[in-house]
């Protein structure tokens, strides 16, 4: 009987450099809402917000921090039990 060889597959030179220039820190949860928040050579900011009731989620690209921060008090501000169209 012949062993099977798994291959697995070799990330791209454009991943690489991608995973090498970014940065994520643990989710934090607040009001139901759970943020991830990444950043991008150090000026791209990357938002995913997800409902722990409805499940809806929110991805949001910022080039301003300001900006990011006002709308993470926004969303933490709303019912996470509701669901919205942003």
């Amino acid at each position: 009987m012949q062993k099977k060889t798994i291959s697995k597959p070799v990330p791209s030179k454009r991943y690489l450099e991608f995973a090498s220039r970014s940065k994520s820190w643990m989710p934090v949860s607040r009001n139901g809402w759970i943020i991830k928040f990444s950043s991008y050579r150090d000026n791209s900011i990357l938002l995913f917000v997800v409902s722990q009731h409805t499940g809806q989620t929110i991805i949001r690209y910022f080039k301003d921090e300001d900006e990011a921060c006002k709308f993470i008090n926004l969303i933490i501000e709303l019912k996470s039990n509701e669901f919205y169209d942003f």
